[in-house]
């Protein structure tokens, strides 16, 4: 025998294998532990969408920029629902109290009752009104002063048009009358608290924080203080619930539902897959090896993370089941060919001919699962890329333990393993459930099944198949259902634009006017359903650049008032007395404002107030609607200003608009270069020959189906499981190619065989990748789900595929194909 061939090296290696088993053991388990250290201190989870794109894109730059200069990062709402106007007050109080006694170090302000802001914001309420409208209110008053007086000389004699002077009167009062409606309305506002109900029985308190919503370990800190006063507050005031929602809360709550995700998932798979491979190896000294080693070299790729991508997403934070799940299913072919060589070879050469004879197909697999993950970064979107670089990383790892840690652990631990002799059930399973006669009858029914499959597959992408509910996109948690409750009652009682806001930073004061009047024109002229921009709250607003201008136009009220009053018939006198201005009004500063609100355009940089403008959605926007979130960013990402400057800004809803493009704009690229890159490694790997045909058939078979289940079951593409598909191509690969090694390996090959032999490998390994993919589905969050669900079907129909189609595909025509037997009676 040559020195060099695959069986020689194999028992060469073996014996070196032996003779350094512990060494072999021992480094490894110093991987373990360097692996865990880095995930423990190297490798934090950051939930936030903006973390699924590259750092150095316009939207998020903008985004780390609008965070470094404000002062306020995010907010936590403090609600009150008490059963008395009485108890709300007094529990609203104490609340307040507690929380700025408590001197937490995380809080920048707590407000309560705005009435310093609503009284200076009312005696200055004449300066706040547009200088266009004061100007169409002095002529109405003009208008209608000169009629009054007219009528009221009983000299006068109208020999105008009766209609036209009528009609004129008319929208003149009309005129008054809308002012006089807004000035009540205002004031209205202003006499009463704005973080109290309508009832008096829900109140609100805001608190700042100086961290951002992300930065989960604060934000759990804060809310165990926050707790511990509210259970005061609760204590103190039978019959008063009090609840917290915002940004922090509900940033947590997201957090926590994937972090238990990764927990629960992780040990559902554990503990499934530990089950399962007893029942196939019937050996727990094998399954304690297997579990071992694949938990090694998954916690290596995390470990690799930590120095390459350096944080979790929330596209990656579950990628320890899934690397697990799929990467286990090559240790799973090794133990599977090395039991069944036992049975007539000892311990050494059972093992070498077993890696002889599943090295190849598992390293083509390996590569194939690689090459399925690395296509995933030759994308701009960080989620996949990310998640390319540690599956990647992952599958090749657990290749290698597989073929060096799993052989050194059997070799020192596993030598005394007993031997099941007698058929396998799975497999025997297998050749009833799927074993057929007619080759070619299944390959027409298949070829008519992916007909049916890219007609459906086709529709459901022409009809734009990305989810644009961000309610399916969220945490079901019950914290996360809470905050959301709480900010129901928070967006009821005192309107939505308490959160949600987006945020522009201009550079100079004097960009400020410009950024607003820009914002204003967005929808000048637009039908209010069909307006894009809500509130805009900037320091202009409440500090007018043109104050002189509007003095001015409030003197001539004035006087105008004052000069005919006294000419007035009875019924107008009061009415437009009730117009006049104060005497004592006078312009101000920024620096006239109350402290609490300069607060709020305040930046870490003390020198800067009133450079940051807040805009929320039109009310006729609906926030939960990607949609409507993507016209709204469109609309504000990039404002164009008189003088020629350019103003870009980002936020939640930017940040979203840009998952969605970047996924619609990359993911056929991703799914090009994975299936460029899968044909070009079977056709080097395994040759232009009937192989090669067989196993890209089986792949793009299964994917094909999937994508066609997915669109009858109404599933929808989300920023995660659009990674199912590459990943699904990968699989397909790993299942088909090690179908037909074993097919075309047997010296009469036939389906029966195959299945009743590395069929049920296959099978096994699918359903380890299948318990990791439904582990997915205990979830909380409704996008890792998603992603869950399109893997679990595209897991089921490469695996049929597989073990049906390659075989059938092998046989049909084939004249080496020997005779297929019926399927045994009895398997044991």
């Amino acid at each position: 025998m040559d020195d060099r061939s695959p069986d020689k090296v194999a028992r060469r290696y073996v014996a070196w294998l032996r003779r350094r088993a512990l060494a072999v053991i021992a480094g490894s388990a110093l991987v373990l532990v360097g692996a865990i250290y880095l995930i423990a201190f190297r490798l934090p989870l950051f939930a936030d969408f903006s973390y699924l794109l590259p750092q150095d894109v316009p939207a998020v730059q903008d985004l780390r920029k609008l965070e470094a200069r404000a002062k306020t990062s995010d907010t936590v709402l403090v609600i009150v629902d008490a059963p008395t106007p009485q108890a709300r007050e007094a529990a609203v109080a104490q609340m307040q109290a507690g929380l700025v006694a408590a001197q937490s170090p995380l809080i920048e302000r707590v407000s309560g009752d705005d009435a310093e802001s609503r009284a200076f914001l009312k005696a200055h309420r004449h300066l706040l009104v547009d200088a266009a409208d004061l100007a169409k209110a002095r002529d109405a008053l003009q208008h209608r002063v000169d009629d009054a007086k007219l009528k009221a000389n009983p000299l006068y004699i109208d020999l105008g048009d009766e209609e036209d002077d009528a009609e004129a009167a008319k929208k003149d009062k009309e005129q008054l009358e809308e002012l006089r409606k807004k000035r009540k309305e205002a004031e209205a506002k202003l006499d009463r608290p704005t973080n109290v109900s309508a009832d008096g029985l829900v109140g609100k308190l805001e608190v700042a924080t100086n961290f951002r919503s992300t930065d989960a370990k604060r934000g759990e800190a804060l809310l165990d203080t926050m707790s511990v006063v509210r259970a005061k507050v609760i204590a103190d005031h039978p019959g008063v619930k009090v609840g917290f929602t915002g940004g922090v809360v509900t940033a947590l709550s997201e957090h926590k539902a994937i972090t238990k995700g990764i927990v629960l998932s992780s040990l559902v798979t554990a503990g499934l897959v530990a089950l399962l491979l007893a029942l196939y190896f019937r050996s727990a000294t094998l399954l304690v090896m297997l579990v071992g080693t694949i938990s090694i070299a998954t916690a290596a790729a995390f470990g690799a993370a930590a120095i390459t991508v350096g944080h979790l997403n929330a596209a990656t934070a579950f990628l320890g089941a899934i690397i697990a799940g799929n990467g286990i299913n090559y240790g799973i072919f090794l133990i599977a060919r090395y039991l069944e060589e036992r049975r007539r070879l000892d311990v050494d050469d059972a093992l070498a001919s077993a890696i002889t004879g599943t090295l190849r197909p598992t390293a083509v697999a390996s590569l194939g699962a690689a090459i399925a993950y690395g296509s995933l970064a030759a994308t701009s979107f960080k989620g996949f890329a990310d998640f390319a670089v540690i599956g990647a990383i992952g599958m090749l790892l657990c290749w290698i333990a597989s073929y060096t840690l799993l052989p050194a652990l059997m070799l020192r631990f596993g030598r005394n393993t007993r031997i099941f002799h007698g058929n396998p059930v799975i497999g025997g399973t297998l050749v009833r459930l799927f074993g057929f006669r007619r080759s070619a009858v299944v390959v027409a029914t298949a070829c008519l099944l992916f007909l049916g499959a890219g007609v459906i597959t086709y529709r459901y992408i022409a009809a734009d198949p990305f989810e644009y509910n961000i309610r399916n996109l969220r945490s079901e948690g019950k914290d996360a259902i809470t905050a959301r409750n709480w900010m129901a009652v928070s967006d009821k009682n005192f309107g939505r634009g308490i959160s949600g806001r987006t945020f522009i930073a201009a550079d100079r004061l004097d960009q400020v006017p410009m950024i607003v009047e820009a914002l204003h024109t967005i929808d000048k002229g637009k039908p209010a359903k069909e307006q894009t921009i809500g509130l805009v709250d900037a320091l202009p607003v409440y500090v007018p650049a043109d104050q002189d201008k509007r003095l001015a136009i409030l003197a001539e009220i004035r006087a105008l008032i004052d000069q005919a009053i006294d000419d007035l018939p009875d019924e107008d006198r009061a009415e437009i007395a009730d117009l006049r201005p104060p005497d004592d009004l006078r312009t101000y500063t920024t620096n006239d404002l109350p402290a609490s609100m300069r607060e709020k355009f305040a930046e870490k940089d003390p020198s800067k107030i009133g450079y940051m403008i807040a805009i929320r959605p039109s009310n006729d926007l609906d926030e939960w609607n990607g949609k409507d979130l993507m016209r709204f960013a469109s609309a504000v990402r990039e404002l164009h200003l008189p003088d020629g400057e350019t103003v870009t800004t980002s936020g939640s809803s930017v940040i979203f608009a840009d998952i969605v493009d970047s996924i619609e704009r990359d993911g056929p690229v991703v799914t090009a270069v994975a299936l460029g890159g899968l044909i070009i490694m079977v056709l080097l790997l395994v040759g232009r020959n009937r192989r090669a045909v067989s196993v890209m058939a089986g792949t793009l078979g299964g994917s094909l189906l999937m994508i066609a289940v997915c669109a009858l079951l109404g599933l929808h593409v989300n920023f995660l499981d659009f990674v199912a598909l590459p990943i699904t191509l990968g699989l397909g690969i790993d299942y088909a190619i090690n179908v037909a090694h074993r097919h075309d390996s047997e010296e009469v090959p036939d389906p029966i065989t195959t299945l009743r032999t590395s069929g049920s490998a296959v099978f096994v390994c699918s359903l380890t990748t299948m318990i990791g993919y439904g582990s997915l589905l205990v979830s909380e969050n409704l996008a890792i789900r998603g992603f869950g669900s399109a893997s679990l079907i595209g897991e089921v129909t490469t695996v049929l595929t597989a073990l049906i189609l390659v075989p059938a595909l092998l046989a049909v025509g084939n004249k080496r194909h020997g005779r297929i037997e019926a399927p045994a009676s009895r398997a044991a």
